[in-house]
């Protein structure tokens, strides 16, 4: 009777691993209902929940497993993946910190053994620019187990994020060495590696794409977009698309992108933004302080523009927070931002002000107390008309470069977490394009003077100029730490981590024109 329990048990946990989320619920709350008491189960349900996006009822599993197991390390180790995942959407950034960071450490103190917890811990870090706190925890994970080669993946996240691409490299070397088919660190790897012909990595990629599985959709995703990259190296531009092609394909079936509901939401945001509304909500925001926002497109600059402006002896760069969004989730009940300013919902004034002080806590708590801040959420360009009643003194800069080239930097680029959902079909990244151009023309309209629009091509063309210009505009004064942006050494997240490690370079420049018969047929619907 305990050997066929045991063996359901097995049978469950494997429908886990296989991906079949629907029919290993079913059984663990079976087996559950036979015999609650079995923490291991619970714990199996939240893993379910908690990859069903159910974050509620796994956690409410997670705990229901510690109470009966106080001295389960997994379980608090998996629920501290939960505030984790908070964190990265920006939801009570604080305590959620606190949260995760306690009960990794409840982890390892119950078991020294497991390498998850450390290196779980050193992603926590990492996600909140403790680089050093995290490195060394991620060396922990590795001396516990040199066997775990997340471990490896993990620690080049964080050389990358602090550009040591040495360090990054020989761990992810490690890592493919333990584990050849682990497609997470090719991809990876794949973006610091500049490839030539007969390159050793480039011909193993290519060796373990014919031999994967059809089916095996993430991995020949991540393989797809690192062998994208390297053909494009060795300028084979058609095998090149191809492969990219192949890797956004992938991606677009697990995202619903829908165009008609981003039309109504652009279109709803020039619906409510207007001079008497600003009128209307006048000296409900924080008057004294001036964040400055960096917004944008992705692959726009924008990582450049924060790079330069960080380098400032008074400005901290925050990268990409979720502040803001998360901000309009909490005060607006996740309802339309749109429909509680023109009056349809009932909407305390108030709450402006409550926003601007929250958000500013919350920087406060990353920023060491630097006297000005950047946040460099490039879709906050979605988000002028709000930042500017809550913070009338921030500066925003739009960067913006020829949409050709940002468009198809974007497409050939893999955005963790699918949060852009117009990146992996052309036709949708066309059209989202002139949705924010419209938009963008809308707010400099309507707001005059408001806005530095900075071209790429002409920063790098006349960068001291450009660089001038940007100073001025946020009130600092000219530091020539500025110009030599690429010596500094503060974490980087995102999918230019690896560009403004350098100096300036214009080969990017009309770079779209190499796939130009390829990519003609979508850019004839660019309305610019």
């Amino acid at each position: 009777m305990i050997e066929n329990f045991k063996e359901k048990i097995e049978s469950a946990a494997n429908l886990y691993k296989s991906g079949n989320l629907t029919k290993c619920e079913v059984a663990t709350k079976d087996l559950i209902n036979l015999n609650p008491n079995v923490s291991f189960l619970h714990n199996l349900l939240g893993m379910v929940y908690s990859a069903q996006n159910r974050i509620d009822e796994s956690i409410e599993s997670y705990k229901k497993g510690i109470k009966i197991d106080p001295n389960n390390a997994i379980i608090y180790n998996n629920l501290g993946i939960i505030y984790y995942n908070k964190i990265k959407k920006g939801d009570n950034f604080d305590e959620n910190i606190e949260k995760a960071e306690e009960l990794y450490k409840k982890a390892i103190k119950l078991n020294s053994k497991i390498p998850q917890s450390y290196s779980n811990l050193g992603n926590l870090y990492n996600l909140i620019s403790k680089d050093d706190k995290a490195i060394k925890y991620h060396k922990l994970s590795i001396d516990i187990n040199p066997k775990y080669y997340f471990s490896y993946l993990n620690i080049a996240n964080s050389y990358i994020a602090i550009g040591n691409f040495k360090e990054a490299k020989k761990n992810l070397d490690l890592a493919i060495n333990i584990n050849p088919n682990f497609t997470f660190a090719h991809r990876l790897l794949s973006r610091i590696t500049k490839y030539k012909k007969g390159d050793k990595h480039l011909l193993q990629l290519k060796k373990i794409y014919k031999q994967i599985e059809s089916h095996n959709n993430i991995d020949k995703m991540n393989l797809a977009f690192a062998l994208g990259k390297a053909n494009e190296d060795v300028r084979n531009f058609k095998e090149s698309f191809s492969y990219f092609q192949t890797a956004n394909s992938i991606n677009k079936s697990k995202i619903n992108f829908n165009l008609q509901k981003e039309k109504d939401n652009f279109n709803e945001i020039k619906k409510t933004f207007n001079e008497s509304l600003f009128n209307k909500y006048k000296k409900k925001g924080i008057e004294n302080f001036s964040p400055i926002f960096i917004v944008g497109m992705p692959r726009s600059g924008t990582t450049l523009i924060e790079q330069i402006i960080a380098s400032h002896s008074q400005v901290f760069g925050a990268d990409e927070t979720e502040f803001i969004p998360s901000l309009i989730n909490k005060y607006f009940e996740k309802k339309n931002i749109n429909l509680f300013l023109q009056g349809v919902f009932e909407f305390n004034t108030n709450n402006l002000n409550k926003i601007a002080e929250e958000y500013l806590s919350r920087m406060k708590s990353i920023s060491n107390d630097s006297i000005r801040t950047t946040d460099k959420l490039p879709e906050n360009f979605l988000n002028i008309g709000l930042i500017k009643l809550i913070f009338p003194k921030a500066k925003i800069v739009h960067c913006h470069r020829n949409p050709k080239d940002n468009i198809f930097s974007i497409y050939k680029n893999h955005f963790p977490g699918n949060k852009i959902t117009y990146v992996n079909d052309l036709n949708d990244a066309v059209e989202y394009y002139n949705l924010y151009y419209d938009l963008m023309k809308f707010w400099n309209s309507l707001l005059p003077n408001y806005i530095l629009n900075i071209k790429y091509e002409n920063l790098v063309k006349n960068t001291k100029l450009e660089v001038e210009k940007l100073l001025t505009y946020c009130n600092l004064k000219w530091e020539n730490s500025c110009l030599e942006f690429y010596k500094n050494k503060r974490p980087i997240k995102t999918a230019s981590d690896v560009q403004v490690r350098s100096k300036i370079y214009n080969s990017s420049i009309d770079f779209w024109k190499n796939y130009e018969k390829f990519l003609n047929k979508y850019y004839d619907k660019l309305k610019i």
